[in-house]
């Protein structure tokens, strides 16, 4: 069960709520003032916030915005309650930092199930891939989400290993775990030995990862990464594979084929010239500009460098 912060200055239903969660066996404090919810958050953390917006001196958006700019309590869950319920309303809300919405008036049961929701996310954003270590791809859409909300210039790097596919149809199972933890342990080292300390690392599945940056880090640390990767993807292939730039595996047709050596396929979008609202947006441009690097035997970067509003 969670340990609930409810931010509500209407005390009846603060007691409503606190009844109800409290018998789904959740542990609640309240608090009836925008004035001080921050500090008690502090002193209580949380796992999950419970914000109304209109509260009186400080309201919901604030306290949510100090939430996700604190670094002990950014992760934490929250839900904001809207008397309104309309989306110009709800969208802002979201862009402050809050990961759902419940519109007043609302059944207790339907707030229940939001906070089920919840506790489900944050399950889900702990959780670690089997092989790497490294946090999912709700993990970074969400990490993304707050720092956007702090205000933060952020780069995300979206990575291929190009080849992978091929080297792991040659090599089984056991290939397969060899690159990703390789490739795992050198994004670690490298965020650590550069003194890139504000770095995210998420493994999406498969080849395919996402390193979430300040944005002044990302051009020295793909340059490096390229570099390393090139130098060390050797030492998981035979002398004769490195002297002949490739592997030989047969396709599904039968058919012998030539694949280059394994090299990474960088694809990076920042908010230096854009202004995101949200790690889907986030997305969208990494997925376009993924299609842009195109590595075959030495690794490639292509950075979105174009300025609009998203």
């Amino acid at each position: 069960m969670s340990r609930i912060l409810l931010v509500d200055d209407d005390q009846d239903l603060a007691e409503l709520i606190k009844t109800k969660l409290s018998t789904n066996g959740h542990e609640i404090v309240t608090h009836h003032s925008g004035e001080g919810a921050f500090e008690l958050a502090k002193r209580y953390k949380p796992d999950i916030a419970i914000l109304d917006i209109m509260l009186p001196g400080v309201t919901g958006y604030q306290i949510c915005r100090r939430i996700r700019k604190d670094p002990e309590l950014y992760r934490i869950g929250i839900l904001i309650l809207t008397a309104l319920g309309e989306e110009p309303e709800i969208i802002h809300g979201l862009e402050q930092g809050a990961d759902d919405y419940l519109a007043k008036p609302f059944r207790l049961e339907h707030l229940s199930e939001k906070i089920t929701a919840l506790q489900e996310l944050l399950d889900s954003i702990s959780q670690r891939h089997p092989i790497t270590d490294l946090p999912g791809t709700e993990a970074i859409k969400r990490e993304i989400n707050h720092r956007l909300a702090r205000g933060m210039a952020i780069s995300a790097c979206y990575i291929d290993i190009a080849g992978f596919k091929p080297y792991c149809a040659l090599h089984g199972a056991e290939g397969q775990r060899r690159v990703l933890e390789f490739f795992a342990r050198m994004l670690k080292h490298l965020a650590r030995t550069m003194g890139i300390y504000e770095c995210f690392i998420a493994h999406l599945g498969g080849e395919h990862f996402v390193v979430l940056l300040n944005l002044e880090d990302y051009e020295r640390f793909c340059s490096t990464l390229m570099q390393t990767f090139d130098q060390s993807v050797k030492q998981l292939y035979s002398a004769h594979e490195v002297a002949a730039g490739y592997i030989t595996v047969v396709d599904k047709r039968g058919r012998e084929v030539r694949s280059p050596l394994m090299s990474l396929s960088i694809g990076v979008a920042h908010n230096q010239y854009r202004h995101f609202k949200s790690a889907q947006k986030v997305f969208e441009v990494l997925g376009q500009t993924r299609q842009m690097a195109k590595a075959e035997g030495k690794s490639a970067v292509f950075v979105d460098r174009r300025r609009a509003d998203r």
